[in-house]
């Protein structure tokens, strides 16, 4: 089915479009690791046909069914948790899909006990912040929220937050000289700090090793740096 989905090149009607994704995300379920991939792929496949008046109509339906189960605590488990973040990942930044993956997101990160589960969803984020800073900003509760979250007591989740904090900083158009950008740095330099700080204060032993204090000393010295220079 997705090598048909693959070669079909005219638009999918929601109503379509809304009964495959219930099959996608029961697929997604299974103890196969075949039929999961494959769950993934098919999505894949069916999200790149949008109704070019409506560019992004399937991908605006798709987040809240994706984000359904796992919100819920009803997934099938952190294989489950993984397909349904890859589909997520696949998902173009857009009005109506950023802000609510995001949301979504910064709340299910903190809460998912899987490493591999937190790193596939945290690495499908930065794109949607970079969007969202562009245009009309993060509200500042998800801010705040990032930056609670990069200091986090977990390892893995603070690991997450600092590397998808540190994504958006070095997207390749950049977002630090903007308003946005700078309002999102000063909401985020203090944890950056905390980070840096933490692993300086024992590079050896430090919890979760020192990737944290790697990427803050990265931001630090290199886009808030530069910005701060030709301010």
């Amino acid at each position: 089915m997705t090598h048909f989905f693959l070669a079909y090149k005219l638009p999918l009607a929601v109503d379509s479009f809304q009964r495959l994704l219930g099959q996608i995300i029961s697929s997604s379920k299974s103890s196969n690791p075949l039929v999961r991939s494959n769950s993934v792929n098919l999505f894949k496949a069916l999200i790149a046909h949008n109704d070019p008046t409506n560019p992004h109509s399937l991908s605006r339906l798709a987040v809240p069914e994706i984000i359904e189960l796992p919100k819920s605590g009803k997934s099938a488990g952190p294989d489950h948790r993984v397909a349904l973040y890859s589909m997520l990942a696949a998902l173009t930044p857009a009005e109506g899909v950023s802000l609510p993956l995001l949301q979504a997101a910064t709340i299910l990160l903190p809460k998912e006990p899987h490493e591999n589960a937190i790193s596939v969803l945290a690495a499908a984020l930065p794109p949607h912040v970079v969007f969202l800073l562009r245009g009309a900003s993060l509200p500042p509760d998800v801010i705040q929220f990032i930056a609670k979250e990069m200091i986090s007591s977990k390892p893995a989740v603070r690991k997450a937050f600092v590397g998808l904090a540190g994504a958006v900083f070095f997207d390749t158009q950049g977002i630090s000289d903007s308003e946005n950008g700078a309002i999102f740095a000063k909401g985020l330099v203090p944890a950056f700090e905390t980070c840096l700080k933490t692993v300086a204060s024992n590079p050896l032993n430090s919890s979760g090793g020192p990737y944290e204090g790697y990427v803050a000393l990265a931001v630090l010295l290199g886009p808030l740096a530069r910005s701060e220079r030709s301010g």
